[in-house]
């Protein structure tokens, strides 16, 4: 009851935002008055807010399975079809009616329809993918309730690991950086979206540990994250990679190098007006491949990280440790202003 709570309270809260941002955007860049604005900002985004409920609630219902997942493609689709038809007519057909009311006159206009198709797919593919993601917390919960010592560990890890990936904030506010980029840049949007795209694929595909991949398909990964940090954060986040080819073809666990970005994005950099600069390191040597992640940032004493609770480098720990045991290590180092560094050393296959 409480976590379903808390899932409707971020999803309302985020209309609001949204809703927000229109009503900016009609006041602001388009001139009209205080009441204009706010009719303009709730037809844009309420149908869609209400519809979403609906996608929420079939969601709820619809699991996937394999025995049925041309029924669980198939519904999405029809469903998909429908929001963004909702979405192409209801805020003209909102706005026709208010005319009408004040006028006299009909004036139907469906200008804007491309925009809506990039907004409409982003919004669905955010909303299905976070209730996706609760659903396969739940699961987790329940599968490490009855596993052993060992098994509680990973599924622990993979959960977390899970968390990281589909993130809520993240798509949140990836979402509203490219609406707001949509109006000023529609090729750079349609970029991003096809990366955003790419990282939402990536991560429903990938289950845990079942299957390593190449550190070329990590780096990738990491690549188009921080690319769609940068359209929030610009110029405040910096990237650097030194990555010799050699360790391209080499094999590790998916997720093994994103939770220690992410952790890196959101403590040294975004919490700094100035940003930081993150690093990546990989090497091959004597039958290891070993990986570094740095950043500029504030840092802490060691003995904070031992305190905190959600940190993304016990995700990488436990994962680590889980699938490799004593073959692995894993380093932090880090003084108080003296930024992060996380070393760790795999087997490299």
């Amino acid at each position: 009851m409480r976590k379903s709570l808390t899932f409707w309270f971020i999803y309302s809260v985020t209309w609001i935002v949204l809703a927000a941002s229109h009503f900016s955007f009609f006041l602001t860049h388009l001139g009209r008055s205080f009441l204009e604005s706010i009719k303009g900002a709730l037809f844009n985004t309420a149908p869609a807010a209400l519809f979403g409920v609906v996608v929420v609630m079939v969601c709820k219902r619809l699991t996937w399975s394999e025995n049925r997942h041309f029924v669980f493609l198939s519904v999405h689709l029809l469903l998909l079809f429908a929001y963004l038809a909702l979405w192409f007519v209801a805020s003209p057909f909102l706005n026709a009616i208010d005319q009408m009311i004040q006028t006299g006159q009909w004036n139907l206009s469906l200008a804007g329809v491309q925009g809506g198709m990039f907004s409409g797919v982003m919004l669905y593919l955010s909303t299905t993918g976070i209730v996706y993601a609760v659903q396969a917390n739940e699961r987790l919960r329940m599968e490490e309730a009855r596993a052993n010592r060992a098994e509680s560990l990973r599924a622990r890890a993979e959960l977390e690991a899970l968390r990281a990936q589909l993130n809520p904030h993240f798509l949140f506010n990836t979402l509203h950086s490219l609406m707001a980029l949509l109006r000023h840049d529609p090729q750079a949007a349609e970029d991003a979206l096809e990366k955003l795209a790419t990282l939402l694929r990536h991560t429903l595909i990938t289950k845990g540990d079942a299957e390593d991949v190449s550190f070329a398909e990590e780096l990738d990964f990491i690549q188009n994250y921080l690319a769609l940090e940068q359209i929030r954060l610009g110029k405040r986040l910096r990237f650097e990679e030194i990555i010799e080819p050699n360790v391209l073809a080499c094999r590790l666990p998916p997720f093994t190098l994103q939770p220690l970005v992410e952790n890196a994005v959101k403590h040294a950099i975004a919490t700094r007006p100035e940003g930081g600069l993150l690093r990546v390191k990989a090497e091959r040597r004597d039958g290891l491949l070993i990986l570094e992640v740095l950043d500029d940032g504030p840092g802490a004493e060691i003995s904070e990280l031992d305190r905190s609770a959600g940190s993304g480098l016990k995700i990488a720990r436990q994962r680590l440790a889980t699938r490799f045991g004593e073959r692995a290590s894993f380093k932090v180092t880090t003084q108080p202003q003296k930024g992060f560094k996380v070393r760790m050393e795999i087997p490299a296959d």
